[in-house]
């Protein structure tokens, strides 16, 4: 008996030993890595760390050298360390799409792609774009910080054009991009909610005639949930905010929602495909124009509390080529030449709402047929005009059916059947 009792104890006592310690080691699904700087040692630590997935810590400052990258193929929750007013301190030096998630092989997808968050990381002096998905089926990435992009010299023309750079911050897309042919939408690579929020992004460069910068790029998803809010975009010379050809699926899920974004565009724009830029935001179906009228495939658009100051002569703050866009309660900030405008409605059935409108350009709110889109049956109302300066009006109408109802100045009506209720 007393061999037994002694024995009992025994394992008791060496349970009770090893308990601190394997509190002490990393859960399951929780891994750390503590950045070497040193390209040979980084990569593959965090690429090793993401191919386990669940929850990865980036801890300290990782060089990525000129064109490390990691690969995204499961469910992961990357993080780095932030400060006490939530500023990140991790860094991630040069890298080329540091963090990318491919196609499969098999196209349609057989099954959803990862989940992926990417969130408190100062990405600092990638080549081209620092974050870029083309697979996932939700992705959040929160709280980063992008500057000092390295843009990458196009091999091919851009819409015809050769000597041009390509740049981006954080960029979702669900086409397949093959040299020499048209981007193709690739049904259900891009689902799910896409959350891209609270980022700091600066595409300054050194040829922004040059360039095509865009800080937050979306691009065909399906039946997608997407919310691009509360980020801080700066010196974008093409787009500060892209969002095209995003699909809607039959249930009517998709939706695209712009809010409380603070964006101020650089001063000279690159002038492909339009010389109009550089621009705040931009929401359309742009490759495959139908789509803006068709209520099957269209998501629904929402553009709100934005904070925008333009600096181009030929800039717009928001343009908006889709059906029943609401673009409301915006603040607007024209300072670049006579040229610019504040709002572009170039689809029909929208509602542009409650926006302020300042500084000086063309127009404050133009509303205009394109190619096929009428440009017919927009509710404009309540915008204010009070400190904006046109030198043409404050309202342009070049399409019918519209109807425009507030304190709104000078109003320019080229068409018919326009309601103009003062």
């Amino acid at each position: 008996m007393k061999r037994i009792l002694v024995g009992f104890l025994t394992i008791v006592f060496m349970v009770c030993l090893q308990g601190p310690i394997m509190a002490a080691q990393p859960k399951p699904g929780y891994s750390v890595v503590t950045g070497k700087e040193d390209p040979s040692v980084d990569v593959i630590a965090v690429q090793k760390a993401v191919d386990r997935g669940g929850s990865v810590e980036l801890k300290g400052n990782f060089d990525f050298g000129k064109d490390g990258n990691v690969i995204i193929s499961k469910d992961v929750n990357i993080f780095g360390e932030t400060d006490a007013q939530g500023a990140p301190v991790t860094k991630i030096q040069g890298g080329f799409w540091t963090f990318q998630s491919k196609l499969p092989e098999q196209l349609p997808p057989p099954a959803p792609g990862p989940k992926i968050s990417i969130l408190g990381i100062h990405f600092d002096g990638a080549l081209w774009c620092p974050i870029n998905l083309t697979y996932c089926s939700g992705a959040n990435i929160v709280g980063n910080k992008i500057t000092n992009v390295r843009p990458i010299p196009s091999k091919r023309p851009i819409f015809g054009k050769m000597g041009l750079s390509r740049q981006k911050g954080i960029a979702i897309s669900g086409h397949q991009m093959k040299p020499g042919e048209k981007p193709k939408h690739i049904p259900e690579a891009i689902t799910g909610i896409l959350s891209i929020s609270d980022n700091e992004i600066d595409l300054t460069n050194e040829i922004p005639e040059k360039t095509m910068a865009q800080g937050v790029f979306v691009l065909g998803s399906t039946g997608a949930t997407v919310k691009i809010t509360g980020n801080s975009i700066m010196n974008c010379s093409l787009n500060s905010i892209e969002a095209l050809d995003n699909y809607n699926v039959e249930d009517g899920n998709g939706i695209v929602i712009i809010k409380d974004n603070r964006i101020i565009t650089s001063s000279v724009g690159v002038p492909v495909p339009s010389p109009s830029t550089p621009n705040g935001i931009l929401v359309a179906w742009f490759l495959d124009l139908t789509g803006a009228s068709d209520p099957v495939r269209r998501d629904k658009v929402i553009v709100v509390d934005n904070q925008i100051e333009t600096r181009g002569e030929t800039s717009s703050a928001i343009t908006v080529i889709s059906d029943e866009a609401v673009i409301a309660s915006n603040d607007i900030r024209l300072k670049g030449g006579p040229k610019a405008k504040a709002i572009v409605q170039l689809s029909s059935d929208g509602v542009i709402a409650d926006n302020k409108i300042e500084g000086s350009g063309f127009c404050g709110v133009m509303v205009t047929p394109f190619k096929h889109l009428k440009g017919n049956r927009n509710t404009l109302v309540g915008n204010d005009f009070n400190l904006f300066h046109p030198t043409a009006a404050n309202v342009l109408l070049q399409s019918s059916d519209n109807v425009v109802m507030g304190k709104c100045g000078k109003v320019i009506d080229k068409a018919q059947g326009n309601q103009i209720l003062k």
